[in-house]
């Protein structure tokens, strides 16, 4: 057993370099725009005059936490103020930054626990493995977002149902609400989970019986349990979040608003890329070969069919619940027209555990013929595994957090290569040309985004006159021109446009573009553009064009 701590003390040390390495990335300009949204939030909060969030996309729950995290630690280290401290828009960035990078380092041991739990000692092992080295949560690690928090929360939530399985208490019960307020708390979309906590009480209190007061009896059981778990996630979600009942109508907006575009209904500008996108197999070829290697997706497949037929032969309802928990997960955001990365984080866990579960019972049926070389074959097995890891985490490593922001390289170039007064046409939405802001005094946003629809400001017309008066047009990241070149039939006028751009028929020629070298073509799998689904890489490591006037 001190080999597994001490491995196991390894992994968590590696995995917390991996997610603290320049945590801060981005500062002053800090890209992420939904980590931007989350920290403006924060920022004017005032305790106690003005609490309300003005921010429903998330619950508030964690931007609570890291409003009052930041607030005590103004507090103690001399906060001077006439009237009461505040968390400066740069704190929260990095302390909700700093809550990620928590979350994700916790889950490595409660991944090896879980794998233990469920399995073996070695499938613990493999589990705390590819957290340790997952792309995915060292990713989101850097970013200040809520992903991690639902991710950690999931995981938490799992561990605590497969108590109630075995304990089969109220306590344990009331635990497990506790964890499901937190997570609603968090994202009110966590309400996808709930059906799982009935299955879990009804294994856990129904006996089968033919009599019938003992049938009556595990009736009343569940019931209890469910309206304890009504009861305590209500009073935590009310506690946490209650501006959604102070200002319900711009809660109720808000929430019709991200539920219309998740589901297609509202057309805005950053969902252009998921027009004809087949669910699963979307995030099975542009998400999950990112966020958990090309291999290990291949992987994943068959290993997770292999548990889904051993839960049923074997009726064990501890593997059920990590397959429901996979699938409620997955299926909940699978169907979505929009199939952002982020959506798919949370589920990484469970993925990690089944190929974890999977692979261990594997080794476990060759221990049975070749007892005396049982040892050798798991440590022969980890050692590749091990290998494949680090292949896959360095590039991306390299590539993201430790070579400089693309953003910052190109406007470096730009300093050198275009006149500070000259005349640039650039697109809007976009952080990316902010950091060019304080070198060149004449950039000009032009919406491409409404050149495939009515606008008195924005149509060919005023794009010709914009392109005839600018010398430069500088592109800071592949959002749009990705979207508009595979899209031709919902963006005909968009299509036109970069096409005849990028071939050199508007005039103006490519004068540079972002260099991916052979471990950016590893951890984009050849190419950063249209490899992936765009947000794997738009925030951290986008591709900057800049064309000049022939």
């Amino acid at each position: 057993m001190r080999k597994t701590h001490v491995l196991l003390l390894m992994l968590l040390c590696i995995g917390a370099f991996f997610r603290l390495y320049n945590l801060n990335w981005g500062a002053p300009f800090y890209f992420h725009p939904d980590e931007r949204n989350i920290a403006s939030s924060v920022s004017q909060l005032r305790f106690p005059d003005n609490m309300h969030p003005h921010f429903f996309a998330y619950g508030s729950l964690p931007i609570y936490t890291i409003f009052f995290t930041g607030y005590l630690y103004n507090l103690f280290t001399g906060c001077i103020t006439t009237h009461v401290c505040t968390v400066s828009f740069e704190q929260a960035i990095l302390i909700s930054r700093i809550y990620s990078s928590i979350f994700s380092i916790l889950l490595i041991p409660l991944l090896f626990f879980l794998g233990q739990k469920l399995h073996s000692r070695n499938a613990g092992i493999i589990a705390a493995l590819l957290t340790t080295t997952s792309v995915g949560l060292i990713q989101y690690a850097h970013f200040g977002t809520f992903e991690l928090w639902l991710t950690f929360f999931s995981v938490c939530l799992f561990l605590l149902c497969l108590k109630v399985l075995h304990d089969k208490t109220y306590k344990a019960v009331f635990f497990v609400s506790v964890l499901c307020g937190l997570l609603i708390a968090t994202k009110i979309s966590s309400l996808t989970l709930v059906p799982l906590l009935f299955i879990t009480y009804f294994f856990a209190f129904f006996q089968k019986t033919t009599h019938t007061a003992t049938v009556l009896r595990n009736g009343i059981r569940i019931i209890l349990a469910c309206f304890i778990g009504f009861i305590v996630c209500v009073l935590i979600y009310v506690v946490t979040n209650p501006y959604v009942f102070i200002d319900t109508q711009a809660f109720l907006g808000s929430i019709k608003y991200e539920s219309d575009v998740a589901l297609g209904i509202l057309p805005v500008f950053y969902t252009g890329e998921f027009y004809g996108s087949i669910p699963g197999v979307f995030q099975m070829l542009r998400v999950y070969p990112f966020l958990i290697s090309p291999l290990f997706t291949m992987f994943f497949i068959p290993s997770f069919l292999y548990v889904v037929i051993q839960t049923v032969r074997r009726k064990d309802t501890s593997w059920l619940l990590l397959v429901g928990f996979f699938v409620f997960l997955f299926l909940s955001q699978a169907f979505l027209f929009v199939k952002w990365t982020r959506y798919v984080v949370p589920t990484l866990p469970f993925v990690y555990l089944i190929l974890a579960v999977a692979l261990s019972d594997s080794i476990a049926h060759k221990k049975s013929a070749l007892e005396k070389r049982s040892k050798n074959i798991f440590y022969g097995v980890f050692a590749i595994l091990t290998i494949i890891c680090f292949l896959f985490l360095m590039p991306y490593f390299i590539t993201a957090l430790v070579k400089e922001d693309t953003r910052l390289i190109a406007k470096q170039y730009a300093t050198l290569a275009i006149p500070h007064d000259a005349l640039i046409l650039s697109e809007v939405y976009d952080l990316g040309i902010t950091p060019f802001n304080d070198t060149f005094t004449h950039i000009d946003l032009f919406n491409f985004y409404d050149l495939d629809q009515y606008s008195p400001d924005y149509n060919l017309e005023t794009l010709k006159i914009a392109l005839a008066e600018h010398t430069y047009i500088i592109l800071p990241s592949q959002r749009i021109m990705k979207t508009r070149l595979q899209n031709t039939k919902q963006f005909p006028k968009g299509n036109a446009f970069y096409e005849a751009l990028f071939e050199g028929k508007l005039g103006f020629q490519k004068i540079y573009e972002t260099s991916c070298d052979n471990l950016c073509k590893i951890a984009y799998m050849g190419d950063p553009v249209f490899s992936y689904e765009q947000t794997v890489n738009v925030f951290d490591h986008p591709t900057v064009y800049i064309f000049k006037k022939q």
